[in-house]
């Protein structure tokens, strides 16, 4: 039987997918870790961060970090006591440099972000094996329900920022932010909120690298047709 590619790796993980299981099965998986994983606010936060590249991962035992989960080749490790949280990920018995990522929202949002990216790969479909490990990691660090909220609105921002890169929204780019869509279950509002904020940024960022401050006529055209295929009105 083949070993499944995303899997929780102790006891002391899968306490934390209980809570998960025990949230409405009407939700969907979203639905389920905003409103049921998540709490509704952080009380009595823990210091909540990742481990930078000062350890070697065969140090990481002597100093209380216990395996959490494997998504691939990589694993995830925590450190977790009364007033402090610590995540580490070993890949190729390397750590990850995670001291740039920030402290409790900041480093939770990402943290969950980059998470979902590494266990659904590219069909950014979540399965049974891979909800399991992300509800308990969610669980694990104490994530609120904004923060969840905030981490898959991320997610969906980090595809955009791909996408109008080239300042070109081809269709299959089109077909695929719509599926993305209804795996994250984003509601319309967010979706014409980030849909917006991505016109706008990158409007403002043509404005700053150029000459005179302006777009030329082309780059105009680029992003308002980019804004139609978002469904967003722009007045410039």
């Amino acid at each position: 039987m083949l070993e499944s590619r995303v899997m929780l790796l102790s006891d002391y993980a899968q306490k934390y997918v209980e809570k998960g299981r025990k949230a409405s099965e009407k939700k969907g998986f979203w639905g389920n870790m905003i409103g049921g994983v998540g709490g509704s606010k952080a009380s009595e936060r823990k210091l909540t961060a990742g481990l930078g590249d000062e350890l070697q991962p065969g140090e990481l035992a002597a100093e209380d970090f216990a395996p959490f989960c494997r998504i691939d080749d990589r694993t995830i490790y925590i450190k977790k006591n009364a007033s402090e949280c610590w995540v580490a990920i070993v890949e190729d018995d390397a750590l990850w440099d995670l001291s740039e990522w920030g402290e409790d929202y900041c480093f939770i949002t990402r943290f969950l972000a980059e998470v979902y990216f590494m266990i659904t790969r590219d069909d950014f479909h979540i399965d049974d094996d891979e909800r399991t490990v992300f509800q308990a990691l969610a669980g694990c660090i104490e994530a609120t329900g904004e923060e969840i909220i905030d981490a898959r609105n991320l997610v969906y921002w980090t595809l955009l920022d791909n996408v109008v890169e080239d300042e070109v929204i081809t269709d299959e780019e089109h077909e695929t932010l719509a599926r993305i869509r209804k795996e994250l279950e984003l509601d319309e509002k967010n979706v014409k909120d980030l849909h917006q904020k991505i016109i706008e940024d990158y409007y403002s960022i043509t404005c700053k690298f150029s000459e005179d401050g302006e777009p030329d006529p082309d780059q105009i055209e680029n992003i308002k047709e980019m804004a139609a295929r978002l469904g967003v009105t722009v007045k410039f």
